[in-house]
C-alpha cells in the first residue's frame, strides 16, 4: 500500500466531500496555499518536496466515493473540478498531519487493543487486509499511523472546545424533532450464493439451483447453522447470516421487498436476486416506527455537537500546519463548507455486503467519530 491509500484509513481532517455540521459551526478557515506556481499537468499538488499526482487523486477519489456507495461517474461533470479539489485538500492535510504526528508515541498495549477491536469486527487480519488491498503488516502500519494522528490531534485540541451541556443537548433535541424519528425496521438473516457480474447464463442457472436447494433445507434445518455452512458472505461464517435491523431505505430493494412482508420466523418463498447473487431470506424480528426519547438520544447528541464544536479548531490546527510548509495546489479554490443541521438520529443499518466496511468504521480518528445505532 502506498501513501495514496492512507486517507481511506486515516480520514484526513478536512473532509473531502460535503458533511453535516450544526448551526453552531463557524465557517472553516480558507486553505492556505503558496502563490501561483506552475506545476506539471500530471501533478495536482506539492507538499514541500512530496508530490500528489493525478493518478493518486483518482485512486483516492474512487475509494472515498465507494465508501459512500457511489461510482466516480456519479459526480456531475460541472462538479468534477470542485470535488477533485476537495479530495486534494484532504490528501494535503493528511500528509501534513502524518508529519506532525510522526514522533507521537502509541503504546503497544493501546495498539494491541485497537487491533483486537479490528479483528473482532472483521475477522482474520490477513484476509481483511487483502480485502483492503494490503498485507497484514501494511495494515498494522497504517493503523498505528492513524492512532498517532488521532492522539496528536487530541493533544492539540485539549482544552479548546468546551463540553456540551445537558441544556444544550436538550435545546438541540427540542428544535430538531425530525432527527430522532426512527422508521419501522426489520431484522433478517440471509444465506448468500454469489454471482459474478460477468457470469455466464449457465453459471447463473447453476447458482440459482444451489440457492433453491438451500431454500429447501432452510425450511426444516437451523438457519444460522446452515448460513455458517453454505453462505458465501464471509460475515455469515461468524454471525449465522444475521443482517441486524434495517429500515426500508437500507439494503438493496429486492431484500427489502422480500423481508418486510414476512412474519417473524418466516422464510421468503424463493431465493432473492440482487447484484451480489441469490439470497435466502428469513425474518427474525421486527420493530415499529418510534421517536427516540431525550434520554435515549442525549449521549449521541452530545457526541455529535461536541465533534461539531471541535471541528472549527481542527480546521485551525490544519491551517496552521499549512503555514509551516510550502503547499502548492494546481486547482481552483474549493467552495465554502455547507452549513446544515447535524443528523443525529439512529443511522440505518447499511446494506449487506460480502466485504466489511473500511477500517475507520472500527477505529475512527478524532476527525470523524462514528454515531453507532442504538439497539
Amino acid at each position: 500500500m502506498t501513501s495514496k491509500s492512507v486517507p481511506a484509513l486515516a480520514l484526513a481532517f478536512a473532509c473531502a466531500l460535503p458533511s453535516f455540521t450544526s448551526a453552531q459551526d463557524k465557517p472553516a478557515p480558507a486553505p492556505v496555499a503558496a502563490p501561483a506556481e506552475k506545476l506539471p499537468a500530471e501533478i495536482l499538488a506539492v507538499v514541500d518536496d512530496e508530490k500528489i499526482t493525478n493518478v493518486q487523486v483518482e485512486a483516492e477519489m474512487k475509494k472515498m466515493l465507494a465508501a459512500r456507495g457511489m461510482p466516480v461517474d456519479a459526480i456531475p461533470p460541472e462538479q468534477r473540478v470542485m470535488v477533485t479539489r476537495m479530495v486534494v485538500d484532504n490528501m494535503v492535510s493528511e500528509r501534513l498531519l502524518t508529519r506532525a504526528a510522526k514522533d507521537t508515541v502509541v503504546t503497544d498495549a493501546d495498539f494491541d487493543a485497537e487491533l483486537k477491536k479490528l479483528t473482532d469486527a472483521r475477522g482474520e487480519l490477513e484476509k481483511f487486509a487483502q480485502s483492503q488491498g494490503m498485507t497484514g503488516e501494511q495494515l498494522k502500519g497504517e493503523l498505528r499511523k492513524m492512532m498517532q494522528q488521532r492522539k496528536w490531534m487530541d493533544t492539540a485540541l485539549a482544552g479548546k472546545a468546551p463540553e456540551v451541556s445537558d441544556a444544550e443537548a436538550m435545546e438541540f433535541y427540542t428544535k430538531n424533532p425530525q432527527n430522532f424519528q426512527v422508521p419501522e425496521q426489520v431484522r433478517a438473516s440471509h444465506i448468500l450464493f454469489m454471482v459474478d457480474p460477468d457470469a455466464t447464463p449457465d453459471k447463473v442457472t447453476a447458482t440459482l439451483k444451489k440457492a433453491q436447494a438451500a431454500q429447501k433445507r432452510a425450511e426444516t434445518e437451523d438457519f444460522a447453522k446452515l448460513a455458517t455452512e453454505l453462505s458465501e458472505d464471509p460475515e455469515a461464517k461468524k454471525n449465522g447470516g444475521d443482517l441486524d435491523f434495517f429500515p426500508r431505505q437500507g439494503p438493496p430493494e429486492p431484500i427489502v421487498a422480500a423481508a418486510f412482508p414476512l412474519k417473524k420466523g418466516e422464510l421468503a418463498k424463493e431465493p432473492v436476486r440482487t447484484e451480489m447473487g441469490y439470497h435466502i431470506i428469513k425474518l427474525t424480528d421486527r420493530r415499529d416506527a418510534k421517536t427516540n426519547t431525550f434520554d435515549e438520544s442525549k449521549d449521541l447528541i452530545k457526541t455529535r455537537l461536541g465533534w461539531d464544536r471541535k471541528r472549527g479548531f481542527i480546521d485551525g490546527v490544519l491551517a496552521e500546519l499549512r503555514t509551516k510548509s510550502k503547499v502548492v495546489i494546481n486547482l481552483p479554490e474549493p467552495p465554502p463548507r455547507p452549513q446544515a443541521p447535524a443528523a443525529v438520529a439512529t443511522p440505518p443499518v447499511p446494506a449487506p455486503r460480502p466485504k466489511g466496511p473500511p477500517v475507520e468504521a472500527v477505529t475512527p480518528p478524532v476527525s470523524a467519530p462514528p454515531l453507532p445505532p442504538k439497539k
